[in-house]
């Protein structure tokens, strides 16, 4: 209800943009320009790039901001309204057939967006491309709404319908320090090119608009490519290390789901909660080493020479990843301290309190949650309400108190117990902050 609320209120605000703009301007428009540039937003979205968000879904990742844009320093504000409207209609309706409610968002807040960015650019000083130049400081403020507003207003839709903090999915939509936004911005002044082109060739230079187009769609493809092999290579690492003992299979990617959210909680940046999120991930890295085998698969309690060997694997998870370098320090030692006791009782360091890396704090918490939500072959699983009272009871012993605090605030344990009973750790992320619901 709240969504349909919320989206109720965007088409309003879409509605309002549209009836203010000068139709009147209508007819001395190029129509054949804004047919073009219509065309070129379809093809964008057409060659929009596939990627994983978990749970077998996919989303996609567009370059059609740049004809947009273009459209935006090419026509007046009614010009580059017309352009968005009809894209999204085609692309909504047609290319994407979803849902009528997320359709009406979807070309709404596009409206919003190149609305008011276009009318900023021109009550700036900017220009149409087709009369004179196209200024600096107007264009840097246009590409700013943009993709400020289409931020703001997506965010605030799967934050309304998913439930969660706006300022927590604002930060996750940008991407680790702000690297979607940034990546989109300084990809915007193609749209300059696409601009000028038209300017300069009307017909020919519509055919070399889509050789840039090519070549953003191209660094967006390997870069998204090159993360997704990352994280399923990763992902076949911890697979094959839980292949060896049933009861911990999916143990790993729950904890690091587990310690996204944790993280993200306590408000820290996009960076940290990334290299929070892989640590938790290769906490039990160390694992891998055939040393570990036979004591993983033990049926029965391990004797104290055991527990003395298997103690061993944080510090061979640390010591593998040094030897690699694309994880950061933060990363290694996650791992290295994930069961150091916040009262200086754990190992391999005897670390405690703040001395512990909070990485190892927060997936030292995960990690018991994790186990004692879970069945074992020694006990089933405990209910929600006896994870709180463990919790609060190794508080300040075991666990950070103050990440306890925020756990139990947040309705984190509930939430990690859901990601048990499904089955899958997979949780859903948002798409960049040029993309839609």
């Amino acid at each position: 209800m709240a969504f349909h609320l919320y989206v109720t209120g965007v088409v309003a605000i879409a509605t309002v943009v549209m009836a203010l703009l000068p139709w009147h301007e209508f007819p001395n428009l190029d129509h054949f320009g804004l047919f073009s540039f219509i065309a070129l937003g379809i093809l964008s979205e057409v060659m929009a790039i596939d990627f994983s968000i978990g749970q077998n879904r996919t989303a996609k990742s567009s370059i059609a901001f740049l004809p947009l844009i273009a459209a935006a320093v090419t026509f007046p504000p009614i010009g580059s309204v017309i352009v968005v409207a009809a894209v999204h209609c085609f692309t909504e309706l047609l290319l994407r057939e979803r849902a009528l409610v997320k359709t009406a968002f979807n070309i709404a807040q596009g409206i919003i967006a190149i609305g008011l960015s276009a009318t900023v650019y021109y009550g700036l000083g900017g220009e149409s491309s087709i009369s004179g130049a196209i200024r600096f400081l107007p264009f840097i403020a246009l590409a700013l709404t943009f993709f400020s507003t289409n931020l703001l207003l997506v965010s605030a839709a799967i934050s309304v319908r998913q439930r969660q903090p706006i300022i927590g999915t604002i930060r996750k939509a940008m991407g680790p320090a702000g690297g979607n936004i940034l990546y989109d911005l300084l990809a915007s002044p193609v749209a300059v090119v696409a601009a000028i082109l038209y300017r300069e060739l009307p017909h020919f230079g519509l055919l070399l608009i889509i050789l840039p187009l090519l070549l953003i769609r191209s660094s967006y493809q390997s870069k998204v490519k090159l993360q997704q092999a990352n994280r399923d290579l990763l992902r076949v690492l911890i697979k094959a290390i839980e292949t060896r003992d049933p009861y911990t299979s999916g143990h790993s990617v729950r904890v690091s789901t587990l310690a996204r959210m944790i993280a993200t909680d306590l408000r820290l940046s996009n960076k940290r909660i990334e290299q929070i999120e892989t640590a938790a991930l290769l906490h039990d890295v160390g694992k891998i080493d055939a040393l570990y085998a036979a004591i993983i698969r033990k049926p029965t309690e391990l004797t104290d020479d055991e527990r003395d060997v298997i103690r061993t694997h944080a510090t061979k998870g640390a010591e593998l990843l040094e030897g690699l370098t694309s994880f950061d320090e933060e990363v290694i030692q996650g791992v290295r301290h994930h069961h150091e006791r916040y009262d200086g009782n754990g190992y391999p360091d005897g670390l405690a309190g703040q001395a512990i890396p909070l990485a190892a704090r927060i997936i030292m918490l995960c990690d018991s949650i994790d186990a004692m939500l879970s069945d074992r072959p020694y006990r089933p699983a405990l209910s929600t309400e006896m994870v709180h009272q463990e919790l609060r009871r190794c508080s300040g012993t075991q666990f950070d108190p103050k990440i306890v605090e925020v756990i139990i605030q947040k309705g984190t344990i509930a939430r990690a117990a859901a990601l048990i009973n499904r089955g899958d750790a997979a949780e859903d992320e948002l798409v960049s902050a040029s993309q839609l619901v």
